[in-house]
């Protein structure tokens, strides 16, 4: 395995994330938090009417980044034929799990054992498919279910913080692998599937609704945790939330799902991402 440039080892190390989380949830007045914010949206031609919270109530830019959106503001694919993307971003790759290997990028690929840390975690979905979607810093980061199922399992996998974009994809092998991730487990309408959050630069802190472990807070592998009580959820529920951007990773054990959006295109939270034969 080829290793990354210095540079790109430099901006993995946890502190520098942990650095940005400490600027972006600094107190400045509020007229200040403000202007950055409509500043932030013009430039990336953000929606800002869609937001649940008047942009006056946050205190942090943080609280930008992680807004909710008003109720109706992501119809959800209720097509039981068809799953919704799980968030907005770019639908970056999808495949399938024949050899228990995904693609990262064009000639670069990583194994579905180092991704979900083990064999044992990996052998549901074997013979199964996979689908990416890459959120960028102006997107929407909370996370949504793209199933009705029962989160049963999860798993925090320490790593490092290397980005995500473009960049990250060509220089480092095995990207989503090696950084930290919060991994879901969930017995699904459409089979076992698995939700898997990856941290990238920059994403020091993510959350999820079926744990109070935090990413980037020094915490070991917890090994593979079996949910007490089960968490049922319904397609679009929320299951978790980036600080910035960064990618969800969807594993399927049923090998015959195929992409209903269009590669390597933006797609919005609830729209139709896969589809059933």
């Amino acid at each position: 395995m080829a290793r990354p440039p210095r540079w790109l080892d430099l901006m993995a190390r946890p502190g520098v994330s942990q650095w940005m989380h400490r600027a972006v949830t600094a107190r400045p007045p509020r007229v200040v938090v403000q202007a950055a914010i409509r500043a932030f949206a013009r430039a990336y031609k953000i929606d800002l009417d869609e937001i649940a919270e008047p942009i006056a109530s946050f205190v942090t830019f943080q609280d930008f980044f992680t807004r909710s959106l008003r109720a109706g503001a992501r119809p959800i694919e209720a097509d039981p034929g068809r799953l919704p993307s799980p968030s907005d971003g770019t639908f970056s790759a999808f495949g399938a799990l024949g050899e228990g290997v995904l693609v990262q990028a064009k000639g670069v690929e990583y194994r579905l054992d180092d991704l979900l840390g083990g064999n044992e975690d990996a052998d549901a979905y074997r013979g199964g498919s996979y689908a990416v979607v890459y959120l960028a810093p102006h997107n929407y980061h909370r996370v949504h279910m793209p199933v009705d199922g029962t989160i049963v399992e999860w798993r925090y996998l320490p790593g490092a913080l290397y980005p995500v974009n473009q960049i990250g994809l060509r220089h480092v092998d095995g990207l989503f692998a090696r950084n930290e991730r919060i991994i879901a487990h969930v017995e699904s309408e459409v089979g076992r599937a698995a939700v898997i959050l990856v941290g990238a630069t920059f994403v020091g802190h993510m959350r999820t609704v079926f744990t109070d472990l935090a990413a980037n807070e020094g915490h070991a592998d917890t090994g593979l945790q079996r949910l007490d009580p089960m968490l049922a959820l319904r397609r679009g529920d929320e299951v978790g939330v980036f600080e910035m951007g960064s990618t969800v990773v969807l594993i399927f054990e049923r090998g015959d799902l195929q992409p209903e959006a269009a590669l390597g295109q933006p797609i919005r939270m609830g729209e139709a991402l896969l589809r059933l034969p």
